[in-house]
């Protein structure tokens, strides 16, 4: 099927999967969509992943009538997307692997019209809640597939920026890892990234970026959030580096 005839079937279908990305920040912006896409493709398999979802959460939501201009907003699909990424980074590809982001994505779905309808009509918002209660079913339901294997993604980082780009690939994530940054500043960045399950100093940047030429006020809040909960594990003497 080429880009005329899905956009005839599902109107703005392709804005519905770009808008899933930046619904994660309360967000309709392109540029910050993009930058997101690409950050989710930092662990190639987790990108993948998480737009298999996206895709597959969206055009059921098109086949059974939801509601258009929440599918366009991304409202049914950032859940989702969100579910395929912590699989794409917990297990390894493959055709089991695969089924099971398929009938996670679908839950997930129903998940948030359940939350919609329930918290939804109170004029409360759902948020992430349906990522929550399906990431947690799908990984205790999953416990007993013996095909699905861990994966091994992350552990050999040296490795693995060799296999992508060879001896300038390695020098420029070594550069980017012992950048002389502050421990709260490296830690701020690097939660960015994990609320895209890419635990990469370079992804945390170019979230922060995107935040910032999405909305001035959201990069600013993001911080006084995130040095918040910082100073408060101090004060109680948590480990925040978890």
């Amino acid at each position: 099927m080429d880009n005329n005839k899905l956009t005839s079937a599902f109107p703005s279908f392709f804005s519905g999967v770009i808008n899933s990305y930046t619904q994660v920040f309360f967000s309709n912006n392109r540029v910050f969509a993009t930058i997101l896409l690409v950050v989710s493709f930092f662990d190639f398999w987790a990108g993948t992943s998480g737009l298999f979802a996206v895709v597959l959460s969206n055009s059921l939501a098109y086949l059974i009538g939801l509601n258009r201009a929440n599918i366009k907003k991304g409202y049914y699909g950032f859940n989702s997307l969100l579910v395929g990424l912590g699989l794409g980074v917990y297990y390894q590809p493959g055709v089991p692997f695969f089924i099971i982001v398929a009938f996670a994505s679908m839950l997930t779905l129903f998940l948030t019209l359940w939350f919609e309808g329930v918290i939804g009509k109170y004029g409360l918002p759902y948020m992430s809640l349906a990522f929550l209660f399906g990431t947690w079913l799908v990984s205790l339901a999953t416990r007993q597939f013996t095909t699905l294997e861990v994966s091994e993604h992350g552990i050999y980082m040296t490795n693995e920026m060799f296999e992508l780009g060879g001896h300038s690939m390695v020098r420029s994530y070594n550069w980017l890892l012992n950048l002389a940054l502050p421990e709260p500043v490296r830690l701020y960045f690097t939660s960015l990234g994990a609320i895209f399950f890419q635990y990469h100093l370079l992804a945390g940047i170019l979230i922060a970026i995107g935040l910032i030429i999405n909305s001035r006020i959201a990069f600013v809040l993001s911080i006084v959030g995130f040095f918040s909960a910082y100073f408060y594990y101090q004060i109680v003497g948590a480990d925040i580096h978890e």
